[in-house]
């Protein structure tokens, strides 16, 4: 029964597989050999159909009976002759409700050198149903006996049959695999796929989101708006930075400093509207800040009382505006607790608070006021004392070593610490006053990591340590992982002006190739965009914006997946022992063109991630999947182009234990359907000795013997324009192969 699923592999070494991705300047112009088509309008017995528009209503049906087209599979059958799998039907979901899905028996009879009617004669079918009410959501012949399956329940692609004579076939709505009898009865509930990549935390842990400074990106930063808003938005942590008021109270603000004033008197930055209140104008001074003379209004000459009269402004107006201005208050950091737990007790919801400790040393040294200390005994006051929902964290390091060797002990608590981490020609304060030489580069060497891993849990580093100015991912997240050591990112920000060029304005580009190098949270000023990359990359399952759950009242921003980005190629091992199913379309967080292979051991249901397999250069998705051998598969590669525009319709051979440089399966060209050599001249289209095949979709492969394959195309029944302003015909192509495939035992006829 294996024998007959689709198997192949391309021997041709000049191409080899250890050279990458497919020499395609040696071009591999298959032989056509034999030739067939079926004509477009072709229907087989059923009920009226065409009758739904794209918007899903229901009009006047198109078509007397069921279009037998398009085809999205094909095996060869036991009986002989072949079977092909309909695909959903009129191109969407919503279009193809009564589209019934069915595999056709076909019998072949092509046009060769020798002759021959180059016909298709289509036989009995097999209708795929749900009788027994496997599925667990509503169909569309929901209340009918028989629940025949239709397009508007499933998009089914690739399909292949098991040792056991039971079918399986993939869908791309789910995506799902779906198990059928051989009659065509579903005999279990759809198997969803699960999320396998996973990312390269430490400890496999899901990454968190950390809103910098609230949802400051659209709020004004350190206000308890900011805070809740970003706990709305989805942000695991709310980052407080913490100054300290004349009556030593902690309040949240990025600096001590809260308006900066030039020698002019004009403001240069503000987090407070204290430049323009009269009463307070005498408490302008200049003092010395980390060795620098800044002049303004400082937190600590204003008792509790008297900042609360402030309100807050924009920090960054040119950038974010002036709509919230003059509208919150500065919040101390019980209230922003008060708030943590207000939503808690409303949500469920157990946020956390990553504090920052501002300037230690100038604290102790100027203000007199040792904020470690303080903020310990606040959280303790405050009974927010669990280490998985408090992080600690500063830019200078006698601090942190401080609270990890006496403060905390002191209290009976013990914080996770996480130590920040700036440019590298930067250094912690603390050794700056203390006359050391050292920056964070030595911080951020293997031997720097070791020790700063001696009093804290984590490494809070700019994001360039992670990401260069070219953008590439450095080593810096796998070493500190191996010192132990969490890496929280910052700070991602959605504004262009914050993103390096080749992401495009992209905000969520940059935050998943942070995620693919394994960091372990991300702080962010948009916590909402943070959440929905994070959530699109560690959700359970792969799904498509089709996904039934999505219909249910689920939000389809869930979806990882692109629309019917599903399982187009499915096939089994020569042992028949392993499904191998590929997706169409890229998994959010996965690098763009990179498409997953997985592999489910029939026997034991287990799934394992095989690899990636990367879309050439205007490649924009698979068409089809079948064997080769236990290590190696076909592969049919298309653009999304047809007619004259196509350029990419090419077949690969994919090796399943051999990786490209990038990682990536490495495959090797094996026929250019765009450079078909004919000849003979069988196929009406063929010019000049060449033939093409410039279909938008081909989706059918199946290897006949080492040196033959059969290829077919899907038309989208009733699609025009691979041969120009006519229905599409299917059109078979029987192609010799310019170099032998090396077969597993009873692949082929």
């Amino acid at each position: 029964m294996l024998s007959r699923m689709n198997p192949l592999h391309a021997a041709l070494s000049i191409l080899s597989v250890s050279l990458g991705l497919g020499a395609l300047g040696e071009s591999r112009a298959a032989t056509l050999v034999g030739y067939a088509e079926l004509p477009a309008d072709t229907f087989a017995e059923g009920p009226a159909s065409g009758a739904y528009s794209g918007a899903g209503l229901r009009g006047e049906a198109r078509f007397k009976s069921q279009p037998v087209q398009g085809f999205s599979g094909v095996q060869l059958d036991k009986a002989g002759g072949y079977l092909f799998l309909s695909d959903n039907g009129f191109g969407a979901k919503a279009n193809s409700a009564d589209y019934l899905l069915r595999l056709y028996r076909m019998n072949l009879t092509p046009k060769t050198a020798g002759g021959g009617a180059g016909s298709a004669q289509v036989g009995a079918f097999i209708q795929l149903r749900d009788p027994e009410r496997k599925v667990p959501w509503l169909i569309v012949n929901e209340a009918s006996p028989e629940r025949l399956l239709t397009g508007g329940d499933f998009d089914v692609e690739g399909f292949v049959t098991a040792p056991d004579g039971t079918l399986w076939v993939g869908d791309e709505f789910g995506p799902f695999l779906l198990h059928f009898s051989a009659d065509g009865r579903l005999l279990e509930a759809p198997i969803s796929t699960p999320n396998l990549a996973g990312l390269p935390t430490l400890g496999g842990r899901a990454p968190i989101v950390i809103g910098h400074r609230g949802s400051s990106g659209t709020r004004p930063e350190h206000t308890l708006e900011a805070y809740r808003v970003a706990i709305e938005a989805g942000a695991d942590f709310i980052e407080p930075d913490l100054v300290v008021t004349k009556d030593g109270v902690l309040v949240a603000r990025h600096e001590p400093v809260i308006a900066v004033l030039d020698k002019d008197g004009k403001v240069l930055e503000a987090t407070a509207d204290v430049a323009t209140r009269p009463e307070f104008k005498e408490r302008l001074k200049t003092k010395k800040i980390d060795g620098q003379d800044v002049t303004g209004y400082w937190v600590e000459d204003f008792t509790l009382a008297e900042l609360k009269t402030l309100r807050a402004v924009e920090r960054l107006p040119a950038l974010r505006g002036r709509a919230f201005d003059g509208r919150f208050e500065i919040p101390t950091l019980a209230e922003v607790i008060a708030l943590v737990r207000e939503t808690e007790a409303r949500t469920g919801r157990k946020v956390g608070i990553y504090p920052e400790t501002k300037h230690p040393t100038y604290m102790t040294q100027v203000v007199g006021i040792n904020t470690s200390q303080l903020l310990i005994d606040t959280l303790v006051k405050e009974k927010f004392t669990d280490p998985a929902r408090v992080f600690i964290q500063s830019f200078e390091t006698a601090n942190l070593k401080e609270l990890s060797a006496s403060i905390m002990p002191k209290a009976g608590v013990k914080l996770p610490l996480a130590q920040l981490i700036s440019g590298p020609k930067e250094a912690p304060y603390d050794w700056v006053a203390a006359g050391d030489k050292r920056t964070y580069s030595d911080l951020v060497s293997d031997a720097g990591l070791k020790e700063l891993a001696s009093y804290a849990g984590g490494v809070g580093a700019t994001k360039r340590l992670i990401i260069d100015e070219q953008g590439a991912t450095t080593d810096f997240v796998a070493r500190a992982h191996a010192a132990g050591l969490l890496v929280h990112a910052w700070t991602f920000r959605n504004e262009p002006t914050y993103l390096l060029p080749g992401y495009g304005g992209d905000p969520e580009a940059e935050m998943r190739q942070a995620l693919r190098a394994g960091v372990d949270g991300l702080f962010t000023d948009f916590p909402a965009t943070g959440a929905k990359v994070v959530g699109s990359a560690t959700t359970p399952e792969v799904r498509s914006p089709q996904h039934p759950a999505f219909a249910q009242g689920a939000s389809s921003a869930a979806a990882n997946l692109g629309g019917s980005g599903g399982y187009e190629g499915l096939t089994l091992s020569p042992d028949g022992q392993t499904l191998y199913a590929l997706l169409e379309k890229t998994v959010t967080g996965d690098p763009a063109g990179r498409l997953r292979l997985h592999a489910l051991n029939l026997a034991t249901r287990a799934w394992t991630l095989v690899g990636h397999y990367a879309l050439d250069a205007g490649g924009e998705a698979i068409g089809d999947i079948t064997p080769v051998n236990a290590q190696e598969l076909l592969v049919i590669e298309r653009d999304a182009a047809q007619g004259a525009a196509a350029k990419v319709k090419r077949i690969y051979r994919v090796s399943l234990t051999r990786r490209a440089a990038d990682g990536t399966l490495a495959k090797t060209l094996v026929a250019d359907l765009m450079d078909v050599k004919d000849p003979q001249g069988l196929a009406p289209s063929t010019r000049a000795g060449v033939f093409t095949f410039p279909f938008v979709t081909i989706e059918n492969v199946v290897v006949l013997d080492a040196n033959t394959i059969l290829v077919a195309n899907d038309n989208n029944y009733p699609a025009t324009g691979g041969r120009g302003d006519v229905k599409d015909n299917t059109e078979f192509l029987w192609l010799r192969l310019d170099a032998p495939l090396s077969l597993a035992a009873g692949v082929g006829r």
